[in-house]
């Protein structure tokens, strides 16, 4: 279980394949296990030196107790291509992992060689979406409001609030909350719950519309079809100077796991479109575990 040290955190890191440098960036209160589930790393690391690693707060990484802003991830990615020796990459952004990889692109676009954005929304692009229409968060907002935490459609995106609430429940409705979210899901969020990613997430950090559009490497905007954020998916494609949209079948904001056939092939057609670079990258030796 490899841990890298990136300056001032510890990530915990999984690498393998050789090739063009791929980055996978899962979204908040998920891991990296995303990335084995869907079969994608081991997809590209058929063509790619595949790095997959857990966000701070995350998995196996450190969780400080502040510092959960895009910026703040956006440099930890930075810093860990310099730990691990990569000059430029293809990122894999899921959810907020695609706000990631926009605003790396943005601090350092010579290191950035493409995006994929997977189902992302950005906080300052807030008010083009409305959640109230996604099925799944109707479902979950429900089964919340059983164990006692309550979920407004026009609050979705307050992770504070529905962190604060987790902390207030007691031992009974702490156990119907764990039969929401399962065991695994109910520790990433009490975990998180000590920090503020709650607060930081909403936050835009410098990450504004101009500078969202200003991202000119080659992009796919990758969402499910009935992702609740189509608008978010059409705004990408309409203003970003190179990007392209496509709908994976099936799918509403997890695709990875919704489709992972579908969600596999788009990335892989869309990464082997690109040209190859001169200088493939080796193998580093990072183990994958199983």
């Amino acid at each position: 279980m490899p841990r890298i040290a990136t300056g001032n955190i510890t990530l915990h890191v999984q690498q393998s394949g050789s090739g063009p440098d791929a980055i996978l960036i899962h979204g908040l209160t998920g891991d990296l296990s995303i990335w084995f589930l869907s079969r994608t790393f081991a997809a590209l690391a058929e063509t790619h030196r595949v790095t997959a690693y857990d966000l701070r707060g995350h998995g196996y990484s450190d969780a400080p107790a502040e510092g959960y802003t895009s910026l703040d991830h956006a440099r930890d990615l930075l810093a860990l291509m310099d730990a691990q020796g990569i000059d430029r990459a293809r990122l894999v952004g899921h959810s907020f992992g695609a706000v990631i990889a926009v605003h790396a692109a943005v601090l350092a676009p010579d290191r950035v060689e493409a995006i994929v954005l997977s189902d992302p929304y950005f906080p300052t692009l807030r008010h083009l979406e409305d959640v109230s229409r996604w099925g799944h968060w109707q479902n979950f907002r429900k089964e919340a409001e059983d164990a006692g935490v309550t979920l407004s459609s026009d609050t979705w995106y307050d992770l504070t609030t529905f962190f604060d609430q987790v902390k207030g429940l007691d031992d009974e409705r702490l156990l119907k909350f764990r039969q929401a979210v399962g065991l695994p899901g109910l520790k990433r969020v009490m975990r998180l719950a000590m920090t503020t990613c709650g607060r930081d997430s909403k936050l835009d950090a410098g990450l504004t519309e101009a500078q969202i559009a200003s991202v000119s490497r080659p992009c796919l905007a990758l969402y499910g079809e009935h992702s609740p954020f189509l608008s978010t998916a059409d705004y990408l494609a309409a203003n970003l100077p190179d990007c392209r949209g496509r709908l994976i079948p099936g799918a509403q904001h997890r695709a990875p796991e919704e489709n992972a056939e579908g969600f596999v092939v788009a990335v892989r057609e869309f990464l082997e479109s690109l040209p190859n670079p001169r200088h493939p990258s080796p193998a580093q030796g990072v183990e994958v575990f199983s």
